[in-house]
């Protein structure tokens, strides 16, 4: 385990903390052809595939988009093991997911303590009514752009807390 090298250890073991068990970060998917082509069923069917958990929803015109955005646009989070998140991080950030999909951006915010703010049993597609953004890019709630350029105030998280359901 590399990171033991970082953390003190108990008794010579390295600590089992979620920062050596999990992988947790979000994604942000933009493109011409991003919605109706099961981009978003691909990415749960990878997930499950790994035993991952998490969400991914469309981002629609006018909601939380991104500056300069138009609303052709993929978010989500995931959290798996160690190596299984990074397999599907890396597969995200590739951009090849169903036939008929066009990405031409994909960012990707990998979370520090690994949480993600919604917790599901599954990898679950959120409906569109749903607003989902966050306090820092990417995809960022509009009322955080307007308080500072996104910058997490103190005490607050730098995961995944948004929007008005505070993710």
């Amino acid at each position: 385990m590399e990171h033991c090298a970082t953390f003190p250890t108990i008794r010579g073991l390295c600590p089992h903390t979620s920062l050596s068990r999990f992988h947790g970060f979000r994604y942000y998917i933009t493109g011409p052809h991003v919605h109706n082509v099961n981009l978003r069923a691909s990415i749960v069917a990878k997930a499950d595939s790994l035993n991952c958990f998490g969400w991914t929803q469309n981002v629609v015109e006018g909601q939380n988009v991104k500056e300069g955005g138009s609303g052709n646009a993929v978010v989500g989070e995931a959290r798996c093991n160690k190596k299984r998140g990074a397999e599907l991080q890396e597969w995200i950030e590739k951009g090849v997911f169903s036939e008929g999909a066009v990405v031409t951006d994909v960012q990707v915010k990998v979370y520090d303590d690994t949480k993600i703010k919604l917790h599901f049993s599954h990898f679950k597609v959120l409906d569109n009514e749903r607003v989902t953004c966050f306090r820092n890019m990417p995809h960022m709630c509009d009322e955080f752009k307007e308080e500072g350029g996104g910058q997490a105030s103190k005490g607050q998280e730098e995961g995944g807390q948004g929007g008005s359901e505070e993710l």
